[in-house]
């Protein structure tokens, strides 16, 4: 099970890492860059539960994986993240939404740093756990 369980934490930390990558460096980017605001933003936000939903689903594959290798306090970082990903994905979406909906582009603007940065740092946790499942492989 020890071989399996690193197995599912390799494929899910790359679903997981190259698909916020892609999101963040390519998608979003692109959807700004070559579509007019009034249709880039609503996009986007269409796109955010399709988004936070694959990376809590890429988590829970990397917290089974470490899961079936017993790696008990490791697993509290997919963990972690699936739940700071549930906060953002229910409770900041719509909060952003609303703070656009009213005007208010103070409010939206620290709302969305906020968030970036907490995506950010499950970026960054992501790879540090690949580099950890990459030590396995000696």
């Amino acid at each position: 099970m020890r071989v399996w369980g690193g197995v599912i934490a390799v494929l899910g930390l790359a679903a997981l890492g190259g698909g916020m990558l892609f999101f963040g460096a390519v998608m979003a980017p692109l959807v700004f860059l070559h579509l007019p605001l009034d249709v880039a933003g609503p996009f986007i936000r269409t796109a955010f539960p399709w988004y936070y939903g694959f990376c809590a689903g890429s988590a829970g594959v990397v917290a089974v994986g470490f899961l079936l290798r017993k790696e008990w306090l490791t697993l509290l970082v997919p963990l972690a993240m699936i739940g700071v990903t549930g906060w953002l994905w229910q409770d900041q979406l719509p909060a952003l939404d609303a703070l656009r909906a009213a005007g208010d582009t103070a409010g939206f603007a620290k709302a969305h740093r906020l968030a970036v940065w907490l995506n950010g740092g499950e970026l960054a946790a992501a790879a540090m756990l690949l580099v950890r499942v990459g030590a396995w492989l000696k």
